[in-house]
């Protein structure tokens, strides 16, 4: 599947386009549409306590970790087993919940999104590929 990069959410005044994938979350009975960056930089994936919020995820009940990033530490909760729905494709991935961070903020890493797809930047072209991986 073919994506066009986009204007990175909150950041639309500075012009900077990036590997923006649209996406569902799904936790029991609820769903989030939006929108993540897919960031061969990042490890694990992540998403704002706004996000889990709407998605009824209890993150303060879930132990807290301290992680690290080029412009210092955040606090997160990581949360196992989350469904995720890019297209007609349904995967679980595991993801950590910050706190502090942008309220609609969502990142795909090299733990979960890489490992079920393949994906190919162009970035002189401003698009990217993914083809997901047949696990069944």
């Amino acid at each position: 599947m073919k994506y066009s990069y986009s204007l990175l959410p909150g950041l639309e005044k500075t012009g900077v386009l990036a590997p923006i994938l649209p996406i569902t979350f799904i936790h029991k009975k609820a769903e989030f549409p939006t929108f993540a960056l897919i960031d061969s930089g990042a490890e694990q994936g992540l998403i704002s306590t706004i996000i889990a919020d709407e998605l009824s995820i209890n993150w303060r009940n879930i132990p807290k970790s301290i992680g690290y990033t080029t412009s210092g530490q955040f606090i997160y909760h990581s949360y196992q087993d989350i469904i995720c729905s890019v297209d007609d494709y349904k995967f679980k991935m595991n993801i950590n919940i910050a706190e502090g961070i942008s309220p609609f903020k969502c990142i795909l890493g090299r733990k979960d999104i890489f490992q079920k797809a393949i994906i190919t930047f162009e970035g002189y072209k401003n698009v990217f590929y993914i083809e997901f991986r047949d696990l069944n």
